[in-house]
Protein backbone atom coordinates (compact mmCIF):
# COMPACT_ATOMS: atom_id res chain seq x y z
CA UNK A 1 0.00 0.00 0.00
CA UNK A 2 1.48 3.34 -1.10
CA UNK A 3 0.65 6.21 1.52
CA UNK A 4 1.69 10.10 1.31
CA UNK A 5 3.59 11.93 3.43
CA UNK A 6 0.52 13.01 5.58
CA UNK A 7 -0.55 9.36 5.92
CA UNK A 8 2.59 8.16 7.22
CA UNK A 9 2.67 10.93 9.49
CA UNK A 10 -1.02 10.26 10.85
CA UNK A 11 0.00 6.33 10.86
CA UNK A 12 2.47 6.83 13.07
CA UNK A 13 1.44 9.34 15.46
CA UNK A 14 -1.85 7.11 16.00
CA UNK A 15 1.02 4.72 16.82
CA UNK A 16 2.99 6.85 19.11
CA UNK A 17 5.36 7.80 17.62
CA UNK A 18 6.31 11.94 17.39
CA UNK A 19 7.02 12.91 13.58
CA UNK A 20 5.79 15.71 11.28
CA UNK A 21 6.23 16.20 7.64
CA UNK A 22 8.75 18.45 8.15
CA UNK A 23 11.23 15.51 9.49
CA UNK A 24 10.39 12.85 7.56
CA UNK A 25 10.77 15.33 4.27
CA UNK A 26 14.60 16.05 5.59
CA UNK A 27 14.51 12.00 6.59
CA UNK A 28 14.29 11.79 2.59
CA UNK A 29 16.91 14.52 1.86
CA UNK A 30 18.99 12.83 4.04
CA UNK A 31 18.77 9.82 2.32
CA UNK A 32 17.71 7.52 5.23
CA UNK A 33 14.59 6.93 3.59
CA UNK A 34 14.00 6.11 -0.37
CA UNK A 35 9.90 7.54 -0.84
CA UNK A 36 9.23 8.05 -4.15
CA UNK A 37 8.84 11.47 -5.70
CA UNK A 38 5.87 11.82 -7.79
CA UNK A 39 3.57 14.23 -9.32
CA UNK A 40 0.95 14.31 -5.85
CA UNK A 41 4.43 14.33 -3.71
CA UNK A 42 6.17 11.85 -1.96
CA UNK A 43 5.17 8.09 -1.98
CA UNK A 44 5.91 5.95 0.50
CA UNK A 45 5.60 1.73 0.28
CA UNK A 46 5.25 -0.63 3.46
CA UNK A 47 9.35 -0.42 4.21
CA UNK A 48 9.70 3.16 3.64
CA UNK A 49 7.06 3.54 6.24
CA UNK A 50 8.51 1.09 8.31
CA UNK A 51 11.82 3.12 7.99
CA UNK A 52 10.55 6.17 8.92
CA UNK A 53 8.74 4.74 12.26
CA UNK A 54 12.29 2.99 12.85
CA UNK A 55 14.12 6.01 12.49
CA UNK A 56 11.60 8.09 14.81
CA UNK A 57 12.33 5.06 17.29
CA UNK A 58 16.37 5.58 17.37
CA UNK A 59 15.68 9.15 17.83
CA UNK A 60 12.89 9.27 20.53
CA UNK A 61 13.13 6.10 22.49
CA UNK A 62 16.77 5.55 22.23
CA UNK A 63 18.14 9.17 21.86
CA UNK A 64 20.48 8.27 18.81
CA UNK A 65 21.25 11.88 17.41
CA UNK A 66 21.44 12.86 13.86
CA UNK A 67 24.82 12.55 13.13
CA UNK A 68 24.78 8.69 14.71
CA UNK A 69 21.48 7.65 12.83
CA UNK A 70 23.25 7.32 9.28
CA UNK A 71 25.52 4.96 10.80
CA UNK A 72 22.81 2.80 12.99
CA UNK A 73 20.60 2.49 9.63
CA UNK A 74 23.90 1.44 7.67
CA UNK A 75 24.54 -1.40 10.45
CA UNK A 76 20.81 -2.14 10.66
CA UNK A 77 20.73 -2.56 6.98
CA UNK A 78 24.32 -4.73 6.86
CA UNK A 79 22.24 -7.13 9.47
CA UNK A 80 19.13 -7.57 7.68
CA UNK A 81 21.42 -9.03 4.60
CA UNK A 82 23.08 -10.75 6.62
CA UNK A 83 20.19 -12.64 7.87
CA UNK A 84 18.43 -13.12 4.16
CA UNK A 85 22.26 -14.50 2.99
CA UNK A 86 22.07 -17.20 6.40
CA UNK A 87 18.12 -17.81 5.07
CA UNK A 88 19.09 -18.48 1.88
CA UNK A 89 22.21 -20.69 2.94
CA UNK A 90 19.74 -22.71 5.32
CA UNK A 91 17.15 -23.00 2.47
CA UNK A 92 20.37 -24.81 0.01
CA UNK A 93 21.82 -26.67 2.75
CA UNK A 94 17.95 -28.28 2.93
CA UNK A 95 18.49 -28.96 -0.36
CA UNK A 96 22.14 -31.39 -0.02
CA UNK A 97 21.99 -35.01 1.11
CA UNK A 98 21.55 -35.75 4.55
CA UNK A 99 25.18 -37.04 4.84
CA UNK A 100 26.47 -33.62 3.69
CA UNK A 101 24.03 -31.58 5.82
CA UNK A 102 25.59 -33.80 9.17
CA UNK A 103 28.72 -32.87 8.08
CA UNK A 104 28.03 -29.05 7.90
CA UNK A 105 26.22 -29.39 11.60
CA UNK A 106 29.18 -31.10 12.69
CA UNK A 107 32.14 -28.70 11.70
CA UNK A 108 29.84 -25.71 12.40
CA UNK A 109 29.97 -27.16 16.06
CA UNK A 110 33.71 -27.15 15.58
CA UNK A 111 35.48 -24.16 17.08
CA UNK A 112 36.84 -21.97 14.17
CA UNK A 113 40.33 -22.54 14.65
CA UNK A 114 39.93 -26.56 14.38
CA UNK A 115 37.96 -26.53 10.97
CA UNK A 116 40.04 -27.33 7.72
CA UNK A 117 38.08 -26.81 4.82
CA UNK A 118 40.47 -28.20 2.73
CA UNK A 119 40.64 -31.26 4.71
CA UNK A 120 38.94 -33.85 2.21
CA UNK A 121 39.83 -37.05 4.34
CA UNK A 122 37.07 -35.82 6.83
CA UNK A 123 34.21 -35.18 4.25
Amino acid sequence: MVLTIEEVVTQLTRGGAEVTTTEVTRFVSQGWVLATPGPQGLSFDEADTARVKLICELRQDLAVNDEAVPIVLKLLDQVYSLRDTMRGLREAIEHLPPELQAELERLMTLPANERDPLDRDQV
